[in-house]
């Protein structure tokens, strides 16, 4: 049996850090129970760093958002002499040049980790050393997968507004893994740099298993985290009837073609009777032009039908919203702006965009293909978008300055608040 204590680093760019858990974590950790080793989690944004010797081996997971804190956990781990220390996460995989700067860690580890055989090889590797970095990549199957291990996410708290207006404590779930679409500012999809093109379902029994946990647990609602979660319209249906039963409401991630290509107002309809509260669409532009050169897939026609439906039948839609896209004029920001303006999506979220390593406009063999410049001093937590009327701009187009595109964001929301339309 080893010892592993999972550490979390403090989610600087959220409000509020102890909102939504770390679900990779509760996965890895649910495998780990069934091989018999005991395990633990700290979140730093409530807990401090465990002592050197306390455990066997500390493990890290971290996302791209989290790189600052994770450089100053490492910079203490590199003291340890007995406790060994592992990093892995979204951040390490989809940035390859983590492999040659260990950051005071022991062990660097990419790819889906949730597999006996590798926590087996990511154990073995930390505790006799001679190994600096494991690249896993994706699994072919689902067969492996179980029910994520829950128990410590009691200390976070969100909430889903039901339709009478109840605040619903809310927790988080994967059905799936992958999805496949291709947008070229995404780390998922065909890209590949995480989850890739083949979508890969968790059997049901899973599913269930996690209902039934999570209503166990005392929340009401979910929100969804897969990449498409009514992309297998039959499948859906089968997870819809699983919600019903446990009267649960939710929230999940749409795109708008493959609600209008599956049954459009009906499939919603079935969706809203369900329990469905809110959706969150990728909207991106509201220039057709833009979402072409981001092989977006979808229109921005397709983007107000949906939402007019989603208002139709009560299901809050969230529009999510990305300037500095390859292209970018100031008339394709000007048709964003008065599509928001004149349709007034329920809520809304404006980006700028975000140059996530790995991604085609990031990858020097695809940049020359698309009308974009990053700025030469992009620090590394190029992530952070700062308060909502307050924002860094980190591209530039033939056309539109970093600065024209940040004084545009602080101005357009500007007009969004005042309008009273939440985040």
């Amino acid at each position: 049996m080893t010892l592993i204590v999972f550490v979390m680093p403090k989610s600087t760019f959220l409000i509020d850090p102890m909102v939504y858990p770390p679900l990779g974590v509760a996965y890895i950790a649910s495998q780990l129970i069934s091989l018999g080793h005991y395990v633990t989690f700290i979140d730093l944004s409530v807990g401090e760093m465990p002592k050197d010797g306390v455990y066997d081996q500390i493990w890290v997971s971290a996302t791209s958002a989290q790189m600052y804190e994770v450089r100053k956990i490492g910079a203490v781990l590199s003291s340890y002499t007995k406790s060994k220390s592992v990093l892995g996460g979204p951040a390490v995989w989809a940035n390859p040049g983590y492999r040659e700067d260990s950051m005071g860690f022991d062990l660097l580890v990419s790819g889906e980790a949730d597999h006996p055989v590798r926590l087996a090889t990511i154990i073995d590797a930390a505790k006799t050393g001679g190994v600096d970095f494991l690249d896993f990549g994706t699994c072919e199957g689902v067969e492996h997968i179980r029910p994520p291990y829950r128990g410590w996410f009691r200390q976070y708290r969100s909430y889903l507004t039901d339709r009478d207006g109840n605040k619903v404590r809310c927790t988080t779930m994967f059905t799936s893994r992958g999805c496949p679409m291709a947008c070229a500012f995404c780390e998922s999809g065909r890209n590949g740099i995480i989850w890739d093109r083949i979508v890969r379902y968790e059997p049901m029994e899973v599913v269930i298993v996690q209902l039934d946990e999570i209503v166990k647990l005392g929340f009401g609602a979910i929100q969804f985290y897969d990449d498409i979660l009514p992309l297998n319209k039959p499948r859906m249906q089968k997870i819809m009837n699983e919600l019903v039963e446990r009267n649960l409401i939710w929230r999940c991630f749409i795109r708008t073609d493959v609600i209008t290509k599956q049954g459009g107002y009906e499939y919603l309809k079935e969706m809203r009777d369900a329990g469905l509260v809110e959706v969150l669409a990728g909207i991106e532009s509201a220039s057709n032009e833009i979402k072409d050169n981001i092989q977006k897939g979808t229109t921005i026609e397709q983007d107000t039908q949906v939402m007019k439906w989603c208002q139709e039948l009560g299901i809050q839609f969230k529009a999510s919203f990305v300037l500095g896209l390859p292209g970018e004029t100031m008339e394709t920001l000007e048709a964003t702006r008065r599509w928001i303006l004149a349709h007034r999506p329920d809520r809304v979220d404006v980006n700028t965009l975000i140059p996530f390593p790995g991604t085609p406009l990031t990858n020097p063999e695809f940049v020359g293909q698309y009308d974009i410049s990053w700025e030469a001093d992009t620090p590394e937590e190029f992530w952070y978008k700062g308060p909502r009327d307050e924002t860094l701009a980190l591209t530039s187009t033939s056309s539109v300055t970093s600065k024209q595109i940040r004084e545009f964001h602080a101005q357009l929301m500007q007009e969004i608040t005042e309008l009273g339309i939440p985040y």
